[in-house]
């Protein structure tokens, strides 16, 4: 479902979820913003209902367009977990694109604090094409990372990424691409 949270007239903030109480789908609140405009709350409880959209005040034409531009996206394929049939497609629908942009939302999240923690902890580098770590050696007791760091590449024999050396954006996006798979690139 990626091709429909690629759009970026529709976003989400304020998102809060509670894992605990979602079931069949996810339990969330989160502001709609078209735009760059808030303009409606977005609310499901989890239990496999509908996502209930309700106009901030004096917002309901701005809802209402962005309802329009929604539905005006190409159908979005469903994965049915049906192995050579054909894929069925869904017609978008703002909620749909709510639910959609807030998973997607949230499963970052969950991924970033994986990153975060081990950012933190571990000297994560990349060698050879695999995302590889210290063992038994805590970042944060490093003194003199320069050095560290230093040493550890006159070591390698062929050149390594460290990941603390990268601006953060740049070490989440290539730690992500050799966790979560895919290609680097």
């Amino acid at each position: 479902m990626d091709n429909i949270t690629k759009q970026d007239r529709i976003t989400l903030k304020s998102l809060k979820v509670a894992d605990f109480a979602s079931e069949e789908t996810l339990c969330f609140t989160a502001t709609v913003v078209f735009d760059g405009t808030p303009i409606a709350e977005a609310r499901n409880d989890g239990n496999g209902g509908s996502t209930f959209l309700r106009a901030l005040n004096g917002k309901a034409t701005l809802l209402a367009e962005a309802e329009a531009f929604a539905k005006g996206l190409p159908p979005a394929p469903l994965d049915l977990g049906q192995e050579g049939e054909d894929p069925h497609y869904i017609d978008i629908t703002l909620d749909f694109l709510v639910d959609e942009l807030a998973d997607a939302m949230h499963a970052e999240r969950k991924v970033r604090a994986v990153f975060n923690r081990q950012i933190g902890d571990k000297v994560l580098f990349v060698k050879d094409g695999k995302l590889k770590f210290l063992k038994d050696v805590k970042l944060k007791a490093i003194a003199d990372r320069e050095a560290y760091f230093a040493a550890l590449r006159a070591r390698q024999a062929q050149p390594i990424v460290i990941l603390a050396e990268l601006p953060p954006e740049q070490a989440f996006d290539l730690w992500k691409q050799y966790v979560l798979g895919g290609k680097p690139g």
